[in-house]
């Protein structure tokens, strides 16, 4: 590992990345407070995360409020507007604010948990801050949240090919998934977050996505059963992240805040593993290594054409390619410039 890290600091240089602030020292004791969206509210799992990173602040010097929402939508407004000096949203809403730390849920870009913290490591180093800095915001924190699989209700459809003119339930808001729907050939059942999990389960869509950690709570196994599954290949990484204005802050604290949030990515991560694992294995589809790679190039051109319109930010694909391409070396991508 030390040798990965030593040569993605260089690759980090040659992407144009330079080192910023230095760790923060703790000095006097401010006041701070985060806006947290968790949809269990404070009950959840992800504003326990919340509340062990508002330990840790103090030793920065930061006396943390937490404030629970259980509606991203109104947790984002808020934050917006002020009211809160950091927020606790997932990927998809920090890339409103941090282009190129909001691109790491990019589609089927990081097939494995290993590759998301291996980029998360990086992206935690002083050399990325430049990475995690946008205008007046700053990403300060990463999560892993888990794989986003593709679930269905005909496990007959695994094959990428088989979704053309099915339909699956997307998010509105979520650009990959609308270009994914158009690029197979299928139709968008516009979604939300409170409306997808009932359009899937009740078949108005024969297919819908999500991490592992969504499937209980919005019992998506009610869409599954009886004769369908999930795919298990991953179509993004949902992550979590904490983002701030960084004028907020004293210098070095974006630095130390994302360090030793990166150490906690096997603990944010075991809650997945064991959603995970809740899943009867007969609801599993595994994907033979023909149709894998169906899915990738699939999802390859997904990210190119998401690249070219300004959602994903292109050092980050780049940066993500140079991982997958340092574990699998004799992969095709490796040796072409798309990414």
């Amino acid at each position: 590992m030390k040798s990965f890290l030593k040569i993605t600091a260089i690759i980090l240089v040659l992407l144009g990345i330079s080192a910023g602030n230095r760790p923060m020292q703790a000095a006097e004791t401010v006041d701070r407070s985060m806006c947290v969206f968790d949809p269990s509210g404070a009950h959840g799992d992800v504003y326990k995360a919340a509340q062990r990173y508002q330990a840790q602040a103090l030793s920065w010097g930061i006396r943390l409020d937490l404030k629970a929402y259980t509606d991203e939508v109104v947790a984002n407004s808020d934050f917006k507007a002020g009211k809160c000096h950091l927020a606790f949203l997932t990927s998809l809403r920090v890339r409103g604010y941090v282009h190129a730390s909001g691109s790491l849920e990019a589609i089927g870009a990081l097939p494995s948990y290993d590759l998301l913290h291996k980029t998360i490591e990086l992206l935690a180093s002083p050399q990325a801050r430049k990475l995690n800095v946008d205008g007046d915001y700053e990403t300060v924190a990463m999560f892993p949240g888990g794989a986003v699989y593709l679930l269905l209700r005909d496990k007959n459809l695994k094959d990428i090919k088989d979704l053309a003119g099915r339909k699956i339930a997307t998010l509105t808001y979520d650009q990959a998934a609308t270009t994914m729907v158009d690029v197979v050939g299928a139709s968008m059942v516009p979604a939300e977050i409170a409306t997808f999990a009932g359009i899937f389960n009740n078949g108005r869509a024969d297919a819908c996505y999500s991490p592992a950690i969504g499937i209980k709570p919005l019992e998506l196994m009610k869409g599954i059963s009886p004769n369908g599954g999930i795919v298990r290949f991953p179509i993004g990484q949902l992550t979590f992240q904490i983002v701030a204005r960084h004028k907020d802050f004293a210098d070095g604290f974006g630095n130390s805040s994302r360090a030793w949030a990166a150490t906690q990515f096997d603990s944010m991560l075991s809650l997945t593993k064991k959603a995970e694992q809740e899943i009867p294995a007969k609801y599993w589809l595994e994907v033979p290594k023909d149709l894998q790679k169906n899915y990738f190039e699939k999802f390859r051109e997904v990210r190119v054409k998401l690249r070219d319109k300004k959602v994903y930010h292109p050092a980050i694909l780049k940066l993500m390619k140079r991982v997958r391409c340092n574990a699998d070396k004799e992969a095709a991508e490796c040796s072409d410039n798309l990414e």
